[in-house]
């Protein structure tokens, strides 16, 4: 391929990542975890100060299982294996529904159902920490537990009629008016958020059971993004009626420039190691759309309305996080530098503004003036050890690769 810009030497290390994991983690291993309990506090506010009373999501400890059993298995430090174990029976005991399966919303604090209904986008989170887990362990009790979860979304979640997967059901699955996943976002019946994370849960349970039928439903996901979620100028569509008609026209920088790596993982994962043609020219024409939005700090704003023409120009971190693994991606996919020195540009701003090197984990973000988001968690239902874990573990194996092996 003739691009006008080749790749040059990137300045990011790995060492600068392999420090900021264990940054990370040290801090939802000591200021997080509720030592006198033995469990995770539901709630860490901007002064670090724990609030135990608080609900408890389970996307929260679903991610929680999934960055400690990650971390371990890339540092082998056994601490981080103690806590997935203990992420791990909480869910088991708190947030499995017994009766109906899936998981609950969430629980309040002695573990009694806060909310029972059944949000797809809950349950995806729950198969991708599971089977993160099921690598640390290989016990097939914790793998039979994510292929239930799995059966249960395929059996209730899918839409045999119109394709794609519906966002939410009552406890007993019955179908519910209440589908949004918090008051930000509309209330239809499909989005792109669960699409997403349900395709990242699914090539990740794909990694540790390799089932034909899954592999197909991956495959049928991947199909939605092309026929519905991706325009043709690498905006995504984020929500959708039953019959994919778009509800809005709200852009999402963050999740754009998330999916498009993401669809580069399920792509290979289900393809030998290769990445569909398809799924590449998606990828690109996402990363692209994002560059645009990419200032000289190299941070991504948060998001446009295009009916009010309205930009949210705060920065926040799990934007940011994205930003960097998907820019770096899209210049090792495309040859393109103009990605390569973005991602260094937003490793640059998140050291300098998102970091709390002080006191450990990253701000929520900085608002339009550049002040940090002090009224926002440092942990808690939305602000979990995923997305800047994730971000440090991704690099760490990137910087670690040749282009040949990353694009093959």
């Amino acid at each position: 391929m003739n691009v006008s810009h080749t790749v040059k030497h990137s300045t990011l290390a790995t060492g600068e990542f392999e420090h900021e994991l264990k940054h990370i983690l040290a801090y939802w291993s000591d200021t997080v975890f509720d030592h006198a309990n033995g469990r995770f506090h539901p709630k860490v506010d901007h002064t670090d100060t724990p609030h135990p009373q608080a609900i408890t999501g389970s996307v929260m400890y679903a991610r929680i299982l999934w960055a400690f059993s990650a971390g371990y298995s890339h540092t082998a430090i056994p601490r981080y294996r103690e806590l997935a174990d203990i992420a791990f029976q909480y869910i088991r005991q708190y947030l499995l529904d017994p009766e109906y399966g899936g998981v609950y919303w969430s629980v309040h604090p002695d573990g009694s159902p806060a909310d029972s209904r059944k949000q797809t986008y809950a349950i995806a989170f729950a198969i991708y920490g599971l089977a993160e887990y099921y690598k640390v362990h290989a016990d097939h009790a914790v793998l039979a537990l994510a292929q239930e979860l799995y059966l249960a979304i395929e059996q209730h979640g899918w839409d045999s009629r119109h394709g794609g997967y519906i966002e939410a059901f009552e406890r007993d699955w019955r179908a519910t008016t209440q589908l949004q996943l918090s008051a930000k976002d509309q209330n239809e019946k499909k989005t792109l958020n669960t699409h997403l994370h349900l395709l990242e849960a699914y090539t990740n349970l794909y990694n540790v059971w390799p089932n034909e039928t899954l592999k197909q439903q991956i495959d049928a996901i991947l199909g939605l993004f092309k026929n519905y979620f991706v325009s043709p100028h690498g905006h995504l569509t984020l929500f959708f009626d039953e019959q994919w008609h778009a509800k809005s026209l709200l852009r999402s920088f963050g999740h754009e420039i998330e999916t498009s790596w993401l669809l580069c993982e399920a792509s290979q994962v289900t393809n030998d190691g290769l990445l569909a043609d398809s799924v590449r020219d998606l990828s690109l024409r996402l990363a692209n759309a994002s560059l645009k939005w990419a200032g000289k700090s190299g941070a991504l704003p948060y998001e446009f309305d295009a009916t009010t023409n309205g930009l949210v120009a705060e920065k926040h971190w799990w934007v940011q996080a994205e930003a960097l693994v998907g820019f770096y991606r899209a210049g090792r996919l495309s040859g393109d530098s103009r990605y390569t020195a973005a991602a260094n540009r937003t490793w640059q701003y998140i050291t300098e503004n998102l970091i709390d090197r002080e006191r450990g984990e990253w701000y929520w973000g900085r608002d339009e003036q550049g002040r940090i988001m002090d009224h926002e968690d440092k942990a808690g239902f939305w602000k979990c050890p995923y997305h800047n874990t994730r971000c440090c573990l991704q690099m760490i194996q990137l910087l670690g690769e040749s282009p040949t092996n990353h694009e093959s």
